[in-house]
């Protein structure tokens, strides 16, 4: 995240280079050009006042001095042109009386300045495209202000649609949709990486209430602790019985190791009583207790085994059912997760195109904003430099040129964030 912000922030820093260098050049003595107007005046002679387009050549013609070439010049060197040009000629001129009278021109007496520039153009996302009238000193602003400003309806403009309150209010219901979905979509990753906690920031761009959407957001935080304390509730209880069924099993290897050395005994103590009655040296009720002796720790054996083999098989329940609520619930919250993700991107959807519905028609306002992401106005400029056009990015202060194409654009500074 730090790169990603240091990234931005030499972005924005090359950025604010390239409009200050924009700047600067358009400071430079301007040249005349192809499409400039120039007026050449006389003071001593007001009605020789003229004005003349330049040509593609670069050429103006003027009355009785031919085609002069201006292209390329900068006003002070077009005046300098003219006063040593118009100081050659002899002027006639008639007086009230019908007389004609020669002037000379003194340098003084001429005045040479551009009277109109070439214009520029504006194209893309403002409400009227076109060619606009240049102004020294004009910026990227002015010139899409003059345009009619920002707007990406520019085509329907004069129809006839929906009531804006309407739209409005769809827009923001459908930001409360973005908005809950939003938190309930990072409330269910905090809980598959079984984290207590989530980002609870509101999703870039939001035009709710700070009250409103923390409420939302404390709402899923409470969700997600009573969700977690049931879980690890009901895992908990299943690893105690585990550990119980463990402590038991252990008891009952105990008393299984014990029984049978018991067995082991009696059945030694029946063979020999046995041998012993055979010899005829012991009764019959002495053998027969023996005999029931060795059947009786025989059975209380047996029932330790199959007591120690249900306890087993009830510790091995509890661990897989321990590991079987986990996966089911890990199933549950990816398939969740899955289908709050896609009605975000629905909701996006249907956010941006509210957004474009509600897009200003005029002045200079940046456009709504639409779920998880910044619309941002992208303004290029293309400028004639020498032989070649060139593109450059350029800043809403940018000053512009005679004959630039200033192109407009929005653009998606972060698109889809809530479903990163």
């Amino acid at each position: 995240m730090v790169f990603t912000n240091r990234i931005l922030l030499a972005a924005l820093g090359m950025l604010a280079a390239v409009g200050m260098a924009a700047a600067a050049e358009t400071r430079v003595a301007y040249r005349i050009s192809a499409g400039d107007t120039v007026e050449i005046g006389i003071a001593s002679i007001p009605e020789r006042t003229q004005r003349v387009m330049v040509q593609m050549d670069g050429t103006i013609a003027l009355p009785e001095v031919g085609m002069v070439s201006v292209g390329g010049l900068t006003p002070a060197e077009l005046q300098t042109r003219m006063e040593t040009i118009l100081t050659t000629k002899i002027f006639h001129q008639r007086l009230p009386d019908g007389r004609e009278q020669m002037i000379v021109v003194k340098p003084s007496d001429v005045t040479a300045v551009i009277a109109e520039y070439r214009p520029i153009y504006v194209t893309g996302d403002v409400l009227t495209p076109g060619q606009q009238a240049y102004r020294p000193l004009m910026t990227v602003r002015q010139a899409i202000a003059v345009s009619g400003g920002f707007s990406l309806l520019r085509a329907r403009a004069n129809q006839v649609g929906p009531d804006p309150v309407d739209l409005r209010r769809d827009y923001e219901s459908a930001w409360g949709e973005y908005t809950r979905d939003y938190f309930h979509s990072a409330r269910l990753r905090a809980e598959l990486q079984n984290q207590a906690n989530f980002d609870m920031e509101p999703p870039q761009g939001s035009p709710l209430s700070a009250a409103f959407v923390s409420a939302i957001a404390q709402a899923e935080a409470e969700g997600l602790k009573i969700s977690l304390d049931n879980f690890q509730q009901e895992q908990s209880y299943l690893e105690q019985s585990a550990k119980a069924a463990a402590a038991q099993i252990e008891v009952l290897l105990k008393r299984e190791k014990a029984e049978a050395e018991a067995v082991k005994a009696d059945e030694d103590d029946l063979a020999r009583i046995t041998k012993v009655h055979k010899a005829g040296n012991l009764t019959n009720d002495r053998l027969a207790d023996v005999r029931r002796g060795v059947i009786l720790s025989s059975s209380r054996a047996l029932e330790t085994s199959v007591e120690l083999m249900r306890t087993r098989r009830q510790q091995d329940d509890f661990l897989r059912q321990r590991e079987r609520n986990d996966n089911l619930r890990r199933m549950a919250l990816l398939t969740e997760l899955k289908d709050t993700n896609v009605r975000l991107a629905d909701i996006t959807a249907r956010l941006r195109a509210a957004s474009q519905k509600l897009q200003p028609t005029g002045a200079s306002a940046q456009p709504l904003p639409v779920a998880g992401e910044t619309i941002q106005a992208q303004v290029t400029i293309i400028r004639k430099m020498g032989e070649e056009w060139r593109k450059q990015p350029a800043g809403e202060d940018t000053e512009v040129s005679p004959g630039d194409t200033i192109e407009v654009r929005f653009s998606n500074g972060l698109e889809n964030a809530a479903v990163r």
